[in-house]
């Protein structure tokens, strides 16, 4: 029996008795339908939904199925069956004329598309689980929303980029997070295990939804004298902020991450329960004077500008800026003044109690605004008179502002230079600190009642937190050793003469605790290799000789003092075999970060994870989010 295949289905697909067979679906899907009595609804809607083919992409030709009587056997011929096909039977019909020249019998038509358009197939489950994954990193990298993958946005993207992609439900991109997780923590373990020593930054924070949670950051140098930093953990602490409660939760962390036994020194911020905390650990090499350099720098500050002349012209400031940012009318006027003026069209800066810096930032950006400013208060259009006078700024009040700016750039400038991480930065502290002090806030009898006032107090603070002043009763901290083994600093100018002395006497006893502790596992290995006593004796010679130590740190005093801008880390990589003992020391110290900033940053990437509509996300889900996001270089 001969069936008149009229559908347009049939061009992708054949028909025996009452089945359908799809052309289109692999040989071995067995993707069978239902065509009795002619019907061609369950195959279209197949058409349709697995190879996103309707009737309405169809050619209007196409549905003739005598129209096209040569079948196209390649790609290219598809543009131009349809406009060939009547000549070639012109063609035929001429070349014979004794020949029938009626209509052919209709080939079964194989389906071919456009070159710029490729027929979507099922998407693999391999394809698949690689769009899951890369998906995952997207959401980590980008702090978005779990329910991201679900959004009607992402699925019409998908249509168009992967139409048959199955869409991945929360559940299932939170176990491709969790195992990108794995993977992370599984290299930071092998890097931390390689290192020689860990410092570590801590420090505490609350979320949106009042859960109080610690951030632990692990700092080292590796074998190629690279600093390196990894977020460890964001846990939520469930007790009270106690010494006790806080010291437990780090050793447990620590533990954990299996550095519990190297770890040189922990810097927090100067609240007295974190550090309580910290000397309640053991096995932590340098307890004394680490607290966040920049932190402490910034109580110095604020001291300094605790004085009512200070305290008052911060506040009128501040007051200016703010009606600026509640009138988009004075607003934009503000940007045409600037460009009237030839500035450049920069927004004011609030103060920010909580933000390092902010007051300077103010102050600065108000300064060089000050003439658009003055112009904008003085147009009674925009501004009224009692408007006017409660914002006036005086010129000598102008020239407090310029004076402010003046004293508080350097140590702007300081607080940013403690901050990084791509360097050393622990061994500057000292040296920087006394170097603003000699240069920047040294009293001159030409200076005003603020300028005396503000250089008279920092300086008293930064002496007493940074502990400058030396005497009999003094420890050596780690900021000096680690300033006695940076080659920029190692001449200590910044030091007393007494503080010299000591520092020198306990990096030298440092060098030879090591040159003994190596001599020993030389030892060890020996007697562990030769079982018989005198095999031991005339076996092989051990070179241990502890007065190398000695040798080596002569040396390193007469190497010259290397220029300020020279990398630190540099010039140690291209000695390590020169001065292998005091390498050893060198790693140790210099890896100590001179701020918590890093652990501080982590509030920034919390802010955009714990947001008002994602309060309710569980303590195990932020501290993925927060780890994979502030470890993402190595997703």
């Amino acid at each position: 029996m001969s069936y008149r295949h009229k559908s347009w289905v049939w061009q992708y697909g054949k028909r025996q008795g009452d089945k359908a067979f799809c052309d289109l679906c692999d040989d071995n899907s067995n993707k069978v339908f239902s065509c009795a009595g002619g019907s061609t609804g369950s195959f279209g809607r197949h058409l349709k939904l697995i190879h996103n083919i309707s009737r309405n992409t169809q050619n209007p030709s196409d549905d003739n199925p005598h129209d096209e009587v040569e079948e196209c056997n390649t790609v290219d011929s598809v543009t131009q069956c349809s406009s060939s096909s009547s000549n070639n039977l012109n063609t035929n019909c001429s070349s014979s004329s004794s020949e029938f020249c009626g209509p052919q019998p209709r080939k079964r038509r194989r389906t071919y598309v456009d070159k710029n358009f490729e027929i979507n197939r099922s998407c693999s489950s391999e394809r698949t689980e690689q769009i899951h994954k890369a998906l995952a990193k997207m959401i980590a990298i980008n702090q978005m929303p779990l329910s991201f993958c679900s959004s009607s946005g992402f699925k019409q993207f998908m249509s168009i980029v992967e139409p048959n992609y199955i869409i991945c439900k929360e559940g299932a991109i939170k176990q491709r997070l969790k195992g990108l997780k794995s993977s992370v923590e599984v290299l930071i373990k092998k890097e931390l295990n390689d290192a020689r020593s860990v410092s570590c930054t801590s420090d505490c924070w609350s979320s949106i939804a009042q859960e109080s949670y610690i951030t632990v950051t692990a700092h080292f140098i590796d074998d190629q004298w690279c600093p390196k930093s990894y977020t460890l953990t964001t846990h939520k602490l469930d007790d009270r902020h106690t010494a006790s409660n806080l010291s437990n939760q780090l050793e447990i962390i620590f533990n954990k991450w299996e550095i519990d036994q190297k770890i040189m020194a922990v810097v927090t911020d100067n609240a007295k329960n974190v550090l309580n905390a910290v000397n309640l650990l053991d096995n932590i090499t340098e307890k004394d004077d680490l607290t966040c350099a920049a932190h402490t720098l910034q109580l110095a500050v604020n001291n300094g500008l605790k004085y009512d002349k200070i305290d008052s012209l911060i506040q009128l400031c501040s007051k200016i800026v703010c009606h600026f940012k509640h009138s988009n009318l004075a607003s934009q006027y503000l940007k045409d003044k600037q460009d009237q003026l030839g500035l450049p069209t920069e927004s004011l800066i609030q103060s920010c109690k909580t933000r390092w810096n902010s007051i300077y930032m103010m102050l600065d950006r108000l300064y060089k605004n000050r003439c658009p400013i003055s112009n904008v208060l003085a147009d009674r259009s925009l501004t009224t008179a009692a408007m006017a006078h409660k914002f006036e700024v005086t010129e000598h009040q102008w020239t407090d502002v310029e004076t402010l700016i003046k004293l508080l750039k350097p140590l702007q400038i300081m607080t940013t230079v403690f901050c990084g991480e791509k360097y050393c930065s622990i061994s500057m502290v000292r040296p920087l600190i006394n170097a603003v002090i000699e240069k920047h806030l040294k009293n001159n009898v030409s200076d005003d009642e603020i300028t005396e006032h503000f250089k008279t107090t920092v300086i008293r603070e930064l002496s007493d937190r940074f502990k400058l002043l030396w005497c009999p009763s003094s420890v050596v901290s780690a900021r000096q050793i680690a300033s006695f083994l940076d080659p920029r600093f190692k001449d200590l100018e910044h030091e007393t003469v007494d503080a010299r002395e000591e520092i020198r006497t306990r990096v030298k006893n440092l060098i030879k605790e090591i040159a003994e502790i190596n001599c020993d596992v030389q030892i060890e290995t020996l007697v562990t290799k030769h079982h018989g006593a005198l095999e031991f004796l005339f076996g092989d010679e051990v070179n241990c000789n502890t007065a190398d130590y000695d040798i080596q740190y002569q040396h390193y005093l007469a190497e010259p003092q290397l220029k300020f801008d020279f990398d630190a880390l540099e010039w140690w990589k291209t000695r390590a075999s020169k001065y292998p003992l005091i390498v050893a020391l060198a790693t140790k110290y210099l890896g100590i970060p001179a701020t918590s900033v890093s652990s501080e940053r982590c509030f920034s990437t919390a802010g955009n994870i714990v947001t008002a509509k994602r309060s309710c996300l569980a303590p195990e889900t932020v501290n993925m989010l927060i780890f994979l996001h502030q470890n993402k270089q190595l997703l």
